[in-house]
Protein backbone atom coordinates (compact mmCIF):
# COMPACT_ATOMS: atom_id res chain seq x y z
CA UNK A 1 0.00 0.00 0.00
CA UNK A 2 1.01 3.63 -1.17
CA UNK A 3 2.23 5.47 2.03
CA UNK A 4 -0.72 8.58 0.98
CA UNK A 5 -3.30 5.60 0.85
CA UNK A 6 -1.78 4.29 4.09
CA UNK A 7 -2.46 7.87 5.87
CA UNK A 8 -5.69 8.50 4.74
CA UNK A 9 -6.77 5.26 5.41
CA UNK A 10 -5.36 5.76 8.92
CA UNK A 11 -7.37 9.32 9.42
CA UNK A 12 -10.65 7.26 8.14
CA UNK A 13 -10.85 5.11 11.25
CA UNK A 14 -9.78 7.36 13.24
CA UNK A 15 -12.87 9.69 12.43
CA UNK A 16 -15.20 6.46 12.34
CA UNK A 17 -14.00 5.32 15.92
CA UNK A 18 -14.28 8.91 16.74
CA UNK A 19 -18.10 9.25 15.56
CA UNK A 20 -18.59 5.78 16.34
CA UNK A 21 -18.13 6.56 20.27
CA UNK A 22 -20.11 10.15 19.92
CA UNK A 23 -23.06 10.05 22.25
CA UNK A 24 -25.74 12.18 20.77
CA UNK A 25 -28.00 13.87 23.35
CA UNK A 26 -31.41 15.35 22.87
CA UNK A 27 -32.85 17.32 25.74
CA UNK A 28 -36.47 16.37 25.24
CA UNK A 29 -37.96 17.97 28.23
CA UNK A 30 -36.73 21.09 29.87
CA UNK A 31 -38.25 22.57 32.90
CA UNK A 32 -36.31 24.74 35.01
CA UNK A 33 -37.64 25.97 38.44
CA UNK A 34 -36.90 29.28 39.13
CA UNK A 35 -33.13 30.49 39.92
CA UNK A 36 -30.33 32.86 39.48
CA UNK A 37 -29.33 31.48 36.20
CA UNK A 38 -32.72 30.26 34.40
CA UNK A 39 -33.07 32.33 30.99
CA UNK A 40 -29.47 32.46 30.84
CA UNK A 41 -28.05 28.84 30.75
CA UNK A 42 -29.21 28.40 27.93
CA UNK A 43 -30.27 31.92 26.84
CA UNK A 44 -34.12 31.80 26.77
CA UNK A 45 -36.57 34.62 25.10
CA UNK A 46 -40.12 35.67 26.37
CA UNK A 47 -41.42 34.60 22.86
CA UNK A 48 -39.79 31.11 22.63
CA UNK A 49 -41.45 28.14 24.04
CA UNK A 50 -40.54 24.68 24.78
CA UNK A 51 -39.55 23.33 21.85
CA UNK A 52 -37.29 26.04 21.61
CA UNK A 53 -35.78 25.76 24.85
CA UNK A 54 -35.13 22.25 24.48
CA UNK A 55 -33.53 22.66 20.87
CA UNK A 56 -31.17 25.00 22.54
CA UNK A 57 -30.51 22.90 25.65
CA UNK A 58 -29.59 20.38 23.34
CA UNK A 59 -27.05 22.53 21.57
CA UNK A 60 -25.60 23.29 24.60
CA UNK A 61 -25.02 20.16 25.78
CA UNK A 62 -23.92 18.76 22.79
CA UNK A 63 -21.63 21.75 22.39
CA UNK A 64 -20.02 21.13 25.60
CA UNK A 65 -21.91 23.52 27.65
CA UNK A 66 -24.20 23.37 30.59
CA UNK A 67 -27.61 23.59 31.30
CA UNK A 68 -29.06 25.26 34.63
CA UNK A 69 -31.86 23.74 36.37
CA UNK A 70 -32.56 26.55 38.55
CA UNK A 71 -33.93 25.35 42.75
CA UNK A 72 -35.55 22.19 43.92
CA UNK A 73 -37.65 20.32 41.39
CA UNK A 74 -36.39 21.52 38.07
CA UNK A 75 -35.31 19.02 35.52
CA UNK A 76 -34.36 17.80 32.04
CA UNK A 77 -34.76 15.30 30.66
CA UNK A 78 -32.23 13.31 27.98
CA UNK A 79 -32.56 10.97 24.94
CA UNK A 80 -29.89 9.08 24.26
CA UNK A 81 -29.38 7.86 20.51
CA UNK A 82 -28.57 4.40 21.69
CA UNK A 83 -29.47 2.70 24.35
CA UNK A 84 -26.62 2.81 27.33
CA UNK A 85 -26.53 -1.54 28.04
CA UNK A 86 -26.94 -2.30 31.51
CA UNK A 87 -22.78 -3.90 32.60
CA UNK A 88 -20.75 -4.96 35.13
CA UNK A 89 -19.77 -1.57 37.28
CA UNK A 90 -20.39 1.70 35.98
CA UNK A 91 -22.51 2.53 32.86
CA UNK A 92 -22.26 5.97 32.35
CA UNK A 93 -21.37 9.40 33.67
CA UNK A 94 -23.12 12.60 33.79
CA UNK A 95 -20.99 15.80 33.44
CA UNK A 96 -21.62 18.97 35.76
CA UNK A 97 -19.62 22.13 37.19
CA UNK A 98 -19.09 20.55 40.86
CA UNK A 99 -16.30 21.55 42.60
CA UNK A 100 -14.41 19.32 45.22
CA UNK A 101 -11.60 21.56 46.27
CA UNK A 102 -11.95 21.99 49.96
CA UNK A 103 -11.77 19.64 52.79
CA UNK A 104 -14.36 20.26 55.75
CA UNK A 105 -16.76 18.34 58.15
CA UNK A 106 -20.04 17.10 57.24
CA UNK A 107 -21.76 14.66 59.87
CA UNK A 108 -18.61 13.76 61.56
CA UNK A 109 -16.61 12.31 58.82
CA UNK A 110 -13.71 13.64 56.59
CA UNK A 111 -15.48 14.71 53.44
CA UNK A 112 -14.91 17.58 50.84
CA UNK A 113 -16.70 20.75 49.49
CA UNK A 114 -16.73 23.89 47.06
CA UNK A 115 -19.78 23.54 45.12
CA UNK A 116 -21.48 20.72 45.41
CA UNK A 117 -25.33 20.94 44.05
CA UNK A 118 -26.92 17.82 43.99
CA UNK A 119 -29.31 16.56 41.74
CA UNK A 120 -31.49 12.87 41.39
CA UNK A 121 -31.04 10.74 38.60
CA UNK A 122 -33.72 8.87 36.96
CA UNK A 123 -33.21 6.59 34.09
CA UNK A 124 -36.11 6.06 31.44
CA UNK A 125 -36.97 2.28 29.36
CA UNK A 126 -38.74 2.52 26.22
CA UNK A 127 -38.32 4.25 22.76
CA UNK A 128 -41.00 6.68 23.56
CA UNK A 129 -40.82 9.52 25.90
CA UNK A 130 -45.10 9.14 26.53
CA UNK A 131 -44.35 5.48 26.99
CA UNK A 132 -41.49 5.46 28.48
CA UNK A 133 -40.88 3.26 32.44
CA UNK A 134 -39.03 5.09 35.06
CA UNK A 135 -36.83 4.26 37.80
CA UNK A 136 -35.22 6.46 40.37
CA UNK A 137 -31.43 5.46 40.89
CA UNK A 138 -30.97 5.25 44.71
CA UNK A 139 -28.08 7.15 46.00
CA UNK A 140 -26.23 6.93 48.78
CA UNK A 141 -28.89 9.27 51.17
CA UNK A 142 -31.70 7.31 49.11
CA UNK A 143 -32.14 5.21 52.42
CA UNK A 144 -31.21 7.40 55.13
CA UNK A 145 -31.91 10.82 54.92
CA UNK A 146 -33.70 11.57 51.55
CA UNK A 147 -37.26 12.97 51.99
CA UNK A 148 -39.40 10.95 49.11
CA UNK A 149 -42.91 13.48 49.30
CA UNK A 150 -41.11 16.94 49.16
CA UNK A 151 -43.87 19.13 47.32
CA UNK A 152 -43.02 22.75 45.95
CA UNK A 153 -45.27 25.05 44.34
CA UNK A 154 -43.47 28.10 43.09
CA UNK A 155 -45.85 31.61 42.72
CA UNK A 156 -45.19 34.01 39.33
CA UNK A 157 -43.57 37.48 40.74
CA UNK A 158 -45.80 40.18 40.08
CA UNK A 159 -42.44 43.04 39.78
CA UNK A 160 -38.70 42.02 39.03
CA UNK A 161 -37.51 45.03 41.70
CA UNK A 162 -38.39 45.64 45.69
CA UNK A 163 -37.82 46.15 49.05
CA UNK A 164 -34.27 44.72 49.81
CA UNK A 165 -32.42 44.51 53.16
CA UNK A 166 -30.44 41.29 52.31
CA UNK A 167 -27.01 41.90 51.34
CA UNK A 168 -26.74 41.67 47.51
CA UNK A 169 -30.49 41.78 46.63
CA UNK A 170 -32.63 43.50 44.54
CA UNK A 171 -36.20 41.99 45.74
CA UNK A 172 -36.22 40.16 49.22
CA UNK A 173 -39.22 38.60 48.77
CA UNK A 174 -39.10 38.14 45.42
CA UNK A 175 -41.05 34.66 44.03
CA UNK A 176 -43.12 32.83 46.74
CA UNK A 177 -42.86 29.18 47.40
CA UNK A 178 -44.77 26.88 49.58
CA UNK A 179 -43.50 23.49 50.50
CA UNK A 180 -44.79 20.36 52.33
CA UNK A 181 -43.32 16.97 53.19
CA UNK A 182 -43.26 14.03 55.44
CA UNK A 183 -40.27 14.13 58.03
CA UNK A 184 -38.74 10.86 59.30
CA UNK A 185 -41.20 10.49 62.52
CA UNK A 186 -44.40 10.65 59.88
CA UNK A 187 -45.05 14.36 60.87
CA UNK A 188 -46.78 16.37 57.97
CA UNK A 189 -44.83 19.47 57.97
CA UNK A 190 -45.14 22.92 55.65
CA UNK A 191 -43.43 25.97 55.01
CA UNK A 192 -43.77 29.51 53.16
CA UNK A 193 -40.69 31.67 52.11
CA UNK A 194 -39.67 33.78 49.56
CA UNK A 195 -36.55 32.89 46.69
CA UNK A 196 -34.55 36.71 46.77
CA UNK A 197 -33.35 37.91 43.55
CA UNK A 198 -29.74 38.58 43.69
CA UNK A 199 -27.80 41.55 42.50
CA UNK A 200 -25.69 39.95 40.37
CA UNK A 201 -28.18 38.66 38.03
CA UNK A 202 -30.64 41.03 36.86
CA UNK A 203 -33.00 38.99 34.57
CA UNK A 204 -35.93 37.20 35.33
CA UNK A 205 -35.57 33.91 37.62
CA UNK A 206 -38.95 32.67 35.96
CA UNK A 207 -38.56 30.31 33.10
CA UNK A 208 -39.71 33.14 30.38
CA UNK A 209 -41.15 30.06 27.98
CA UNK A 210 -43.65 28.94 30.85
CA UNK A 211 -46.38 31.08 31.17
CA UNK A 212 -48.58 29.69 33.90
CA UNK A 213 -48.73 31.40 37.40
CA UNK A 214 -47.40 27.94 39.50
CA UNK A 215 -44.88 25.54 38.73
CA UNK A 216 -44.94 22.50 41.13
CA UNK A 217 -43.06 19.81 41.80
CA UNK A 218 -42.86 16.99 44.15
CA UNK A 219 -40.49 13.90 44.45
CA UNK A 220 -37.22 13.29 46.66
CA UNK A 221 -35.29 16.01 48.38
CA UNK A 222 -31.60 15.57 49.54
CA UNK A 223 -30.21 16.86 52.89
CA UNK A 224 -29.32 20.58 52.82
CA UNK A 225 -25.16 20.45 52.74
CA UNK A 226 -24.13 24.36 53.30
CA UNK A 227 -21.77 24.66 56.29
CA UNK A 228 -21.90 28.84 56.88
CA UNK A 229 -17.79 28.74 57.65
CA UNK A 230 -18.32 32.60 58.74
CA UNK A 231 -20.96 31.89 61.21
CA UNK A 232 -23.19 34.68 60.06
CA UNK A 233 -24.64 33.86 56.40
CA UNK A 234 -21.80 35.02 54.40
CA UNK A 235 -19.51 32.35 53.89
CA UNK A 236 -21.11 28.90 52.89
CA UNK A 237 -19.05 25.46 51.69
CA UNK A 238 -21.36 23.15 49.93
CA UNK A 239 -20.38 19.96 50.46
CA UNK A 240 -20.36 16.27 49.31
CA UNK A 241 -22.27 13.64 52.11
CA UNK A 242 -19.33 11.57 52.76
CA UNK A 243 -16.00 10.72 51.25
CA UNK A 244 -17.65 8.06 48.80
CA UNK A 245 -21.40 9.54 48.42
CA UNK A 246 -22.84 8.35 45.23
CA UNK A 247 -25.28 8.66 42.83
CA UNK A 248 -25.94 12.49 42.20
CA UNK A 249 -25.60 14.83 38.96
CA UNK A 250 -22.84 17.66 39.94
CA UNK A 251 -22.25 16.45 42.99
CA UNK A 252 -18.39 15.21 42.24
CA UNK A 253 -15.68 16.25 39.61
CA UNK A 254 -16.35 15.10 36.27
CA UNK A 255 -13.02 13.15 36.58
CA UNK A 256 -14.20 11.26 39.54
CA UNK A 257 -15.71 7.68 39.83
CA UNK A 258 -18.67 9.54 41.71
CA UNK A 259 -19.68 11.15 38.75
CA UNK A 260 -20.51 7.78 37.14
CA UNK A 261 -24.11 6.25 37.63
CA UNK A 262 -24.53 2.36 37.89
CA UNK A 263 -27.80 1.44 35.80
CA UNK A 264 -27.91 -1.23 38.89
CA UNK A 265 -29.22 0.79 41.31
CA UNK A 266 -32.45 1.40 39.59
CA UNK A 267 -35.32 1.12 42.31
CA UNK A 268 -39.35 1.22 41.65
CA UNK A 269 -41.61 3.79 43.53
CA UNK A 270 -41.41 1.84 46.32
CA UNK A 271 -37.76 1.64 46.83
CA UNK A 272 -37.39 -1.97 45.65
CA UNK A 273 -34.33 -2.94 43.47
CA UNK A 274 -35.44 -3.88 39.89
CA UNK A 275 -33.92 -5.32 36.94
CA UNK A 276 -32.69 -3.02 33.82
CA UNK A 277 -31.18 -4.66 30.62
CA UNK A 278 -30.81 -0.94 29.08
CA UNK A 279 -31.99 2.58 29.39
CA UNK A 280 -33.09 5.39 26.57
CA UNK A 281 -33.25 7.79 28.48
CA UNK A 282 -32.05 9.81 31.14
CA UNK A 283 -33.54 12.64 33.72
CA UNK A 284 -31.79 14.73 35.95
CA UNK A 285 -34.18 16.77 38.82
CA UNK A 286 -32.25 19.16 40.91
CA UNK A 287 -32.76 17.40 44.45
CA UNK A 288 -31.94 20.04 47.60
CA UNK A 289 -33.98 22.41 48.82
CA UNK A 290 -31.44 25.14 49.87
CA UNK A 291 -30.92 29.35 49.95
CA UNK A 292 -27.60 30.37 50.54
CA UNK A 293 -27.19 33.72 51.39
CA UNK A 294 -25.56 36.03 48.46
CA UNK A 295 -24.85 32.53 46.69
CA UNK A 296 -28.48 32.14 46.25
CA UNK A 297 -30.55 28.69 45.40
CA UNK A 298 -28.77 25.55 45.16
CA UNK A 299 -29.48 24.60 41.66
CA UNK A 300 -27.46 21.38 40.02
CA UNK A 301 -26.25 22.37 36.42
CA UNK A 302 -25.76 19.44 34.04
CA UNK A 303 -23.91 18.66 30.36
CA UNK A 304 -23.12 15.94 28.43
CA UNK A 305 -23.54 12.49 28.83
CA UNK A 306 -21.16 9.47 28.50
CA UNK A 307 -21.40 6.15 27.92
CA UNK A 308 -18.86 4.47 29.41
CA UNK A 309 -19.21 1.09 27.72
CA UNK A 310 -18.74 3.15 24.54
CA UNK A 311 -14.53 3.93 25.64
CA UNK A 312 -12.40 1.36 24.00
CA UNK A 313 -11.51 -0.99 27.19
CA UNK A 314 -13.50 0.22 29.89
CA UNK A 315 -15.56 -2.96 29.93
CA UNK A 316 -12.09 -5.21 31.01
CA UNK A 317 -11.37 -2.47 33.75
CA UNK A 318 -14.81 -0.67 34.36
CA UNK A 319 -15.53 1.25 37.72
CA UNK A 320 -16.66 -0.50 40.21
CA UNK A 321 -18.26 1.70 43.31
CA UNK A 322 -17.54 -1.39 46.09
CA UNK A 323 -20.64 -2.14 48.33
CA UNK A 324 -18.68 -1.21 51.28
CA UNK A 325 -19.20 1.78 49.83
CA UNK A 326 -23.31 2.10 49.88
CA UNK A 327 -23.62 2.68 53.71
CA UNK A 328 -24.61 6.01 54.82
CA UNK A 329 -21.43 8.11 56.79
CA UNK A 330 -22.04 7.63 60.53
CA UNK A 331 -24.00 10.48 62.60
CA UNK A 332 -22.47 12.86 64.85
CA UNK A 333 -22.91 11.53 68.67
CA UNK A 334 -25.25 12.44 70.82
CA UNK A 335 -22.38 14.80 72.57
CA UNK A 336 -22.03 16.92 69.34
CA UNK A 337 -25.30 17.05 68.47
CA UNK A 338 -26.04 18.72 72.04
CA UNK A 339 -23.41 21.10 71.45
CA UNK A 340 -24.95 21.99 68.02
CA UNK A 341 -28.33 22.71 69.40
CA UNK A 342 -26.70 25.17 71.41
CA UNK A 343 -24.06 26.86 69.61
CA UNK A 344 -25.00 26.34 65.93
CA UNK A 345 -27.74 29.45 64.67
CA UNK A 346 -30.90 28.81 62.52
CA UNK A 347 -31.50 30.42 59.02
CA UNK A 348 -34.14 30.45 57.08
CA UNK A 349 -34.80 28.91 53.72
CA UNK A 350 -33.83 32.15 52.06
CA UNK A 351 -30.47 31.53 54.04
CA UNK A 352 -32.03 34.72 56.85
CA UNK A 353 -30.53 34.39 60.32
CA UNK A 354 -33.54 33.67 63.04
CA UNK A 355 -32.77 34.53 66.29
CA UNK A 356 -36.52 32.35 67.59
CA UNK A 357 -37.51 30.14 64.98
CA UNK A 358 -41.01 29.55 64.63
CA UNK A 359 -42.76 26.46 63.27
CA UNK A 360 -41.27 25.40 60.01
CA UNK A 361 -38.61 24.86 58.13
CA UNK A 362 -34.68 25.97 58.58
CA UNK A 363 -31.17 25.39 57.69
CA UNK A 364 -29.38 24.46 61.38
CA UNK A 365 -25.98 22.99 61.68
CA UNK A 366 -25.83 22.33 58.22
CA UNK A 367 -29.25 20.24 58.08
CA UNK A 368 -32.77 20.94 56.37
CA UNK A 369 -34.91 20.62 59.96
CA UNK A 370 -38.34 21.06 60.93
CA UNK A 371 -39.39 23.19 63.91
CA UNK A 372 -42.80 22.33 65.19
Amino acid sequence: MKRLDALLLIIFLSLHRMFLFAQTITVVEYHPAPGQFVNLMPEITDDMKHDDACRLATECINDEGLIHLGGYGGYATFQLDAAVQNKRGSDFRIYGNADCSVKSILRGVETVGGSVEPGIVFVGVGTELATAQWYELAGSEYYTTQIHDFAVTYYRPDAEEGSHNMPNSLYDDYIRWEVSWTDRDGVQCDSTGYMPKLSFHNQSYWPLFEHQDELSFIGGCLPTNALDLSGNGTNYLLCRYGMNSYGYADAASNKSDYSTFDIDWAVNDRGEHVDIKEINFVRVVCGIFQSCGWLGETSTEVGRIEDLHLISGYDENPIILNSELLHPAPPQDEADEAVNEKSEPYYDISGRRVTKPLRGLYIHNGKLVTVR
